[in-house]
């Protein structure tokens, strides 16, 4: 595994494997930024292969029919342009599952955007997730899994994943790009740790974002306008103020430094929660309040997003 936050969950995954003791049912939050993808990729190989050991051997039968994209026992199932993954999808993937396996090998089912089933194709699995058939691994990928049903993820082992440290992040940007780190990269590697592939791909193209995170904390920490949201931007926003949110809770907790997005801002933040004498139980309300309204716009169309995110922000002057 390349991605060094992601070498202890892989080292896990591949000894549970070997010892027999892998569960058949695994849920995985979709962070691209943090590598889910890459660590899926890996993992669904190493199941395929028959010849595996730490990783997948990349030359038998199984390996070459799955880098070729048609391996008969990988199935793939997810959302199309958003819509609901439907009861007729899922029980036409358990009819395939019925079947005996092409390679006498493992089934492996990747399950994407898992949080658009609806509750008659979630239902649907349930029992096959309870009383699966040998040999079968379902990969499920939701973006947040708290939306999937809680009886389908009481039936799954979670597995989360590691968000490494801006050191850490550094070291790994500085190897990758095979030189020192600017000043200004360095403080991308504080402000984005939580997502190093991004990092990684900015610093590689020169096109790094704007900062929306420091120009919120603007204004309302110094009075400046609030940004101007518009129904091309506004989720943008939406993920700025969930970054906010999250400071000024891990400020109320007393976290280091170091951990802080904004660390150069610290004491104008601090100044302003006691002014306002906001605490952690109501601050992570109107984080959980932003997390709805991405989720409501996602499932709802017509629902007005820079509005939703404007009255949230009206409550805070």
């Amino acid at each position: 595994m390349s991605l060094p936050w992601l070498r202890t969950l892989w080292q896990n995954l591949v000894r549970e494997q070997q010892q027999g003791t892998l569960a058949h049912a695994h849920c995985i939050p979709w962070q691209p930024d943090l590598g889910t993808a890459a660590l899926v990729d890996e993992w669904i190989k190493l199941l395929l292969c028959t010849q595996s050991q730490k990783r997948a051997c990349g030359q038998c039968k199984s390996c070459l029919l799955h880098q070729a994209g048609n391996h008969p026992d990988f199935y793939r199932l997810g959302s199309v342009d958003g819509k609901v993954i439907s009861v007729d999808q899922v029980r036409e993937l358990l009819a395939k599952l019925q079947q005996t396996p092409n390679q006498a090998g493992a089934k492996v089912v990747w399950l994407q955007d898992a949080e658009k089933l609806s509750v008659t194709a979630a239902n649907a699995l349930l029992k096959t997730l309870e009383e699966p058939t040998r040999a079968t691994y379902f990969i499920v990928t939701p973006e947040r899994t708290e939306r999937l049903l809680p009886t389908l993820r009481s039936r799954m082992q979670l597995q989360r994943i590691p968000q490494p440290g801006a050191e850490e992040v550094a070291q790994w940007l500085a190897q990758r790009l095979q030189r020192v780190l600017t000043a200004e990269e360095q403080n991308y590697c504080q402000r984005y740790a939580d997502r190093p592939l991004a990092l990684l791909q900015w610093a590689e193209s020169g096109d790094y974002p704007s900062d929306d995170l420091a120009e919120l904390n603007e204004s309302f920490t110094a009075g400046a306008a609030l940004p101007a949201l518009t129904k091309t931007n506004w989720q943008g926003w939406l993920l700025a103020t969930e970054q906010w949110l999250q400071m000024l809770i891990r400020l109320q907790q007393n976290v280091a430094v170091t951990q802080l997005q904004l660390p150069q801002q610290r004491e104008s933040v601090e100044n302003w929660l006691r002014q306002h004498n906001y605490q952690v139980t109501e601050l992570s309300s109107w984080l959980q309040l932003c997390y709805a309204i991405r989720q409501r716009t996602n499932e709802q169309s017509g629902l007005n997003g820079p509005l939703l995110l404007k009255e949230l922000w009206m409550r805070w002057l």
